[in-house]
């Protein structure tokens, strides 16, 4: 039963930031029909990888505190059980912080190249 706060904030926020993204889509995908293309591509990359390389530190961390947090508990006195819906959950959330921070790599990996001419050519 200790377990329900922990799993209402994930069901619930987890959601919510989706679609606090997906409002942002829409807003840049609007500017852009409207004409305003270069306010709606005014992020740059060095903001677009900070901002991924925080997300998926975020999540990755999350994610492992949701799958050790029970065993911590235990070691503090508390009687708690990793369970099965608490596992899963932090899997997930897991495997979607690694998924922001391969992302993170791949687009820290094209900044350092150009390709200009059909020739990969390092900056």
């Amino acid at each position: 039963m200790t377990d329900w706060p922990v799993l209402l904030l994930i069901m619930e926020g987890i959601p919510f930031l989706a679609f606090v993204y997906y409002l942002d889509h829409k807003k840049k995908m609007y500017m852009l029909e409207r004409g305003g293309a270069e306010r709606a591509k005014e992020e740059t990359l060095d903001a677009r990888l900070e901002r991924r390389l925080s997300s998926g530190l975020f999540l990755s961390l999350t994610g492992m505190s949701l799958i050790i947090s029970p065993n911590l508990a235990r070691f503090a006195g508390l009687e708690t059980v990793l369970t099965f819906e608490l596992l899963v959950m932090g899997i997930v959330v897991l495997c979607s912080g690694l998924a922001m921070l391969l992302g993170y790599g791949i687009m820290k990996g094209k900044k350092l190249y150009s390709t200009s001419g059909g020739i990969l050519v390092f900056k």
